[in-house]
C-alpha cells in the first residue's frame, strides 16, 4: 500500500528559514527555490511526508493528493499553497531522497497545472528549517490527510461500501410540490412563498440536492464556546468528543425520547453495533438502504457498522413468536450508529460520521394500522419539536400512486400544521418505503437537515422473516415502520444551535430550552463574603434537582455576569447584602431580559413550571468555576 502523509494548516501568513542541509543531496537555491521565505498573506501550508512505497504508484497516488488538496482550498475559499516537505509525517519508512524529491517536484508541477487560479510555493528538500506558521484556528483551519493507495485487490475506498440503493437514488425521477393547507398541490417553483423565507430556502436546498459545504458551518464555533461538543483529530472526520455540559444536554435529549418511546409503548431493547456481510438477510437489506458502511475486519471476516438500529431489531423481531393481539408491536432502541458520509457533505454536528439515532421499528397489521402508527409517531414528532423549541419546516415523500390513493389523509394531517409542506414524488419506489415524512430544520447556511422522520416499509418483514400469526392460526408478513422521533443526538444540538443563531440575527438573545441548559442557574456573590450565602442558596435549588453552579473567582460582578452570559446561562442570580438581609434574591432572566428582586421559592416555580414533563439530570461538571477546567469556551 503507498501511504502519502499530509498535514494542511491554514495560516495567516508562513516564513521559514534554511539552517543547514539534512542530506547530502539537499536541492540548490534558484530563483524558485528560496533560502529563505516570509509571506503575511493567507496561505494553505501543506507539510508533505513521504513513504517508501509511494513511488510505486505515482500516477493515481498524485491524481488522488491533487483531488484531496483541490477539495481543501474549495473548503476554505484559499488559492496559495506551500508544499513543505517534512519526514516526521511518515508513519512507516521514508521514501529513499532519490524517490521522494522527484514525487514532490511531480506534485508541484501537477497541482500548478490542475488550476491557473492555484499558486504554489515548494519549500526547499533536504535542509534542516526553522519555520514560523499561524493557525487561523477555525474549524476546518487544521487537517491532517492520508493519500492511501491499495496496489492490487482493493483501492482504498474499500472502507466504504457503496449500496445499490444509492445509485437507485440518484437515477431516480422524481417531482416535487408544494401541498399547500387547502391541499392544493402547486409545482414547487410556481409557489408564491411570501414571507415563508425559511421555506423557500428549504425547498431551493432539496430540490438542488446540493448536500456540498464550502465553509465552516456557525454553529461549530458556538458548540465550542458553550463547551458542548469539539472536534477529535485523533479520529476519522465526522467523529466529535462530547464534553461535560454537552453531555448533559445529549443525555437529556436522549432521556427524553426514551421516556416519549416507553409512553408510547414501545419495548426497550440494546442490539450490538456491528454485523456479518455473510448474513443473507443482511446482505439483502444493504442493497436497500441508501447508506455507506464503515467496513471493519475481524480476523478473516468482514463486519460493518451499523447505521440504524434497523438489523438487530429486525433480527431479535425474527426470532420472537409473536400473535395478532399483540400488534402494534413496538420496539426502541437509542442506537450509536455509523454512516460513512463523503468528506465533501461533513458539516460540524450536521452531517457527520458517528451519532446516536433514537430508533423505533413498529410491526402493523396492514396499511390502515400502519397509517394509524404513522399518523400516531407523526404527533409525537410534533410535540418533540416543539419541545426543543425550533422552527422547523416538513417534507413528505411517496410514490405518486400511494399519494392519489391516500390524498385526503395526508391533507388532514398538514392541516395538523398549519403551513405548507414539500411533496416529493417517486415515479418507481427505488428503496424498502412507500411512504416518509421528515421535519427539516434550516440554517445559517441556507441548508437543512432532517430531524424526526416516519417511514413505511413494504419488504423487510419478508426480508428478515419477521411473522405473525393471524387470528386463522396462520403466518403473516406484516408492514413495518421505521420511525426517529427527534433525529438524531448530535443533530438536534445543531438544530437548536442553528435555530438560536438565527434568533440572535433578530436581535434577541440565543438560549437552549431551559430544561436542556447545562446550568440552569448560575450564583455570583458580590465579594468573598457571600460566598456562604451562595453556598445556601444552591443547596435549596439542588434539592428541587436544578443544575446549578457558583462564581466564586476574584472578579468584579460585571465581568461574573458577561462570564454568564457567554455560555447562555438561562438564570442568573446576584446574592450581596440586600439579598441577604431580606432573604431574597436578584434574579436575571435571559429569556425576557429581566431583572427581578424574588424569594428563592418564586425561582424555583418558575424553574418547574420551564421543565414541567421533561426529564431531569444532575450536573456533571465541578459546582465552583474555580475547579472547573477549560475546553474551548472562550473565558
Amino acid at each position: 500500500m503507498t501511504r502519502m502523509q499530509l498535514l494542511l494548516i491554514h495560516s495567516q501568513g508562513f516564513s521559514w528559514k534554511a539552517k543547514e542541509k539534512a542530506v547530502t543531496n539537499a536541492v540548490s537555491f534558484t530563483n524558485n527555490i528560496l533560502e529563505e521565505y516570509n509571506t503575511k498573506d493567507s496561505v494553505l501550508v501543506i507539510f508533505v511526508g513521504i513513504e517508501k512505497e509511494d513511488s510505486n504508484n505515482p500516477t493515481e497516488l498524485l491524481s488522488k493528493t491533487i483531488s484531496e488538496i483541490q477539495q481543501s482550498l474549495k473548503d476554505i475559499g484559499e488559492t496559495r499553497v506551500i508544499l513543505y516537505p517534512w519526514v516526521h509525517l511518515t508513519k512507516t519508512t521514508p521514501a529513499k531522497t532519490t524517490k521522494a524529491l522527484p514525487l514532490l517536484i511531480k506534485l508541484e508541477e501537477r497541482l500548478q497545472q490542475s488550476s491557473p487560479n492555484i499558486e504554489v510555493t515548494r519549500a526547499p528538500f533536504g535542509y534542516y528549517k526553522s519555520f514560523l506558521v499561524n493557525c487561523k484556528g477555525h474549524a476546518l483551519a487544521e487537517r491532517s490527510k492520508e493519500i492511501s493507495i491499495k496496489t492490487k485487490e482493493k483501492t482504498s475506498e474499500s472502507s466504504i461500501e457503496v449500496t445499490e440503493a444509492i445509485s437507485a437514488e440518484d437515477q431516480v425521477k422524481s417531482q416535487f410540490f408544494i401541498l399547500n393547507q387547502k391541499g392544493e398541490k402547486i409545482p414547487f417553483d410556481k409557489y408564491k412563498y411570501g414571507s415563508l423565507k425559511d421555506f423557500q430556502i428549504f425547498v431551493n436546498y432539496e430540490t438542488a440536492k446540493d448536500r456540498k459545504v464550502s465553509t465552516p458551518p456557525k454553529h461549530v464555533e458556538i458548540m465550542k464556546n458553550l463547551e458542548l461538543v469539539d472536534y477529535e483529530e485523533a479520529s476519522d472526520a465526522g467523529n466529535f468528543r462530547i464534553l461535560p455540559r454537552g453531555y448533559i444536554v445529549k443525555q437529556l435529549i436522549e432521556n427524553h425520547v426514551i421516556n416519549m418511546a416507553i409512553q408510547y409503548g414501545a419495548m426497550v431493547v440494546e442490539t450490538p453495533l456491528m454485523y456479518s456481510y455473510e448474513h443473507p438477510s443482511l446482505k439483502k437489506y444493504l442493497e436497500r438502504f441508501p447508506a455507506r458502511q464503515y467496513v471493519v475486519k475481524s480476523g478473516q471476516k468482514d463486519y460493518f457498522l451499523r447505521f440504524a438500529a434497523c438489523f438487530g431489531q429486525f433480527l431479535t423481531m425474527a426470532d420472537a413468536t409473536i400473535s395478532y393481539r399483540q400488534l402494534p408491536l413496538k420496539m426502541f432502541e437509542m442506537a450509536k450508529s455509523f454512516r460513512r458520509e463523503q468528506r465533501g457533505e461533513l458539516a460540524g454536528i450536521r452531517r457527520l460520521r458517528s451519532f446516536t439515532m433514537p430508533d423505533l421499528h413498529t410491526i402493523a397489521i396492514d396499511i390502515e394500522m400502519a397509517k394509524q402508527e404513522f399518523e400516531a409517531q407523526f404527533r409525537l414528532a410534533n410535540q418533540y419539536m416543539q419541545d426543543i423549541e425550533v422552527s422547523f419546516e416538513t417534507a413528505f415523500r411517496m410514490t405518486s400512486e400511494f399519494f392519489e390513493n391516500n390524498k385526503d389523509w395526508f391533507i388532514s394531517l398538514i392541516k395538523e400544521l398549519d403551513k405548507p409542506i414539500l411533496l416529493e414524488l417517486f415515479d418507481t419506489r427505488y428503496a424498502y418505503f412507500i411512504l416518509k415524512f421528515e421535519f427539516n430544520i434550516v440554517d445559517t447556511q441556507k441548508k437543512a437537515a432532517a430531524l424526526s422522520t416516519v417511514q413505511i416499509d413494504v419488504e423487510n418483514s419478508n426480508r428478515f422473516n419477521i411473522s405473525y400469526i393471524n387470528n386463522e392460526g396462520q403466518e403473516v408478513f406484516p408492514l413495518l415502520l421505521h420511525c426517529s422521533l427527534s433525529g438524531s443526538t448530535e443533530r438536534v444540538i445543531y438544530g437548536i444551535l442553528e435555530d438560536q443563531l438565527k434568533r440572535s440575527q433578530k436581535g434577541k438573545k440565543p438560549q437552549l430550552p431551559i430544561w436542556l441548559s447545562p446550568s440552569q442557574i448560575r450564583i455570583l456573590p458580590v465579594s468573598e463574603d457571600f460566598q456562604s450565602y451562595a453556598e445556601t442558596i444552591a443547596e435549596k435549588l439542588e434539592k428541587h434537582f436544578i443544575r446549578v453552579e457558583i462564581d466564586d473567582r476574584d472578579l468584579s460582578l460585571g465581568k461574573k455576569i458577561r462570564s454568564a452570559e457567554k455560555l447562555w446561562t438561562p438564570l442568573i442570580i446576584v446574592v450581596g447584602k440586600k439579598e441577604l438581609d431580606q432573604n431574597k434574591v436578584s434574579v436575571r432572566y435571559r429569556n425576557v431580559n429581566t431583572q427581578e428582586f424574588q424569594s428563592l421559592d418564586e425561582v424555583i416555580n418558575f424553574v418547574k413550571k420551564s421543565t414541567i414533563d421533561k426529564p431531569s439530570f444532575p450536573r456533571a461538571f465541578p459546582k465552583l468555576i474555580t475547579k472547573q477546567p477549560i475546553f474551548t469556551r472562550v473565558v
